[in-house]
């Protein structure tokens, strides 16, 4: 039941699916003030780009050579090149860091490829930097020399999120395109959109509550369902599991106040409930517009997922 984060190399088959052949563009190497880290990556194909490896000059450079390797005649299969920016000196840009670029070309040679040979239980693809040999899936993180490894899955934001509701949808919308995996659980399926963002799993349970059991310890709880016993239920599976990154509970101190009131009859001690957050979101923030509360949250859990990621 735990979700697990899509494999890069899966959305690599799923992108040539809609959009032809690509090429893939890496952040090697990242030194300085630079607009983003080394692993961050974006698909470019004829006409579309996915991701971002931190706009402007850089990235508009990175697509213009992209879309020229793309135009000429690959003469092999898993090509690749690289190229360094000194982003002051070259690009104009006011960083004043340099960064090394991979270009990686999939076409369908590539593509057959990881369609016969991927395996979704490893955990790195590992390849050379020179133009030749295929990726190779493997759980060895050192690598070899001028080898590039990198995590098959990337590393996101577990959100068990519970009620489809309005501020629900809001939360969704504004976690789309974010480095989060969102588990999404109702009991009535048409609470639901008929369609959901590629990084959201919807689940349809008579017993959310049971499903707590099945979240990663680093899991971030978020619980707005309909029915205050409901979201009670949830909130003591959680306090009770005491296996989690966060739990936030939408509503007022005084919905606080009342949940506490009633975990303490359920055995909870006040060292349990006081992770319970609840207002949710940022301080400063009152508004209750849903798309409000879902920013507000969405800065909250950022800014604690991002602290106890910098302690690791």
């Amino acid at each position: 039941m735990e979700l697990v984060a899509q494999l890069w190399t899966i959305a690599i088959k799923d992108y040539f699916q809609r959009y032809g052949p690509l090429v893939r563009v890496c952040v090697v190497e990242a030194n300085g003030s630079t607009p983003r880290e080394a692993g961050a990556a974006m698909l470019i194909s004829n006409n579309h780009t996915d991701g971002t490896i931190g706009g402007g000059a850089l990235e508009f450079d990175a697509i213009a050579l992209a879309r020229s390797i793309l135009a000429e005649k690959k003469t092999a299969t898993w090509q690749r090149s690289i190229k360094d920016y000194a982003l002051g000196p070259s690009l104009g840009q006011c960083c004043g860091g340099a960064v090394r670029l991979l270009f990686e070309p999939f076409d369908e040679a590539e593509i057959n490829y990881l369609q016969q040979n991927e395996e979704t239980t490893s955990l790195y693809v590992s390849r050379p930097l020179e133009t030749g040999e295929p990726i190779h899936f493997t759980n060895d993180e050192t690598g070899k020399n001028n080898w590039l490894v990198e995590p098959l899955r990337k590393k996101s934001i577990p959100l068990y999120l519970y009620g489809a509701g309005h501020v629900g949808r809001e939360i969704v919308r504004v976690f789309d395109g974010m480095n989060a995996d969102i588990v999404w659980i109702d009991d009535d399926e048409t609470r639901f959109p008929q369609s959901l963002p590629a990084n959201v799993s919807r689940i349809i349970s008579a017993t959310p509550a049971g499903l707590v059991e099945y979240a990663p310890a680093d899991a971030f709880h978020v619980v707005m369902t309909y029915s205050h016993p409901l979201d009670l239920e949830i909130c003591h599976a959680v306090l009770k599991k005491n296996n989690f990154r966060y739990l936030g509970l939408i509503g007022s101190k005084t919905k606080r106040a009342s949940f506490e009131k009633k975990m303490r009859k359920l055995g909870l001690s006040d060292a349990a409930f006081v992770r319970l957050i609840c207002p949710i979101g940022i301080a400063g923030i009152t508004s209750k517009e849903p798309s409000s509360i879902a920013i507000s949250l969405a800065a909250q859990i950022l800014n604690i997922y991002e602290a106890g990621d910098k302690k690791t």
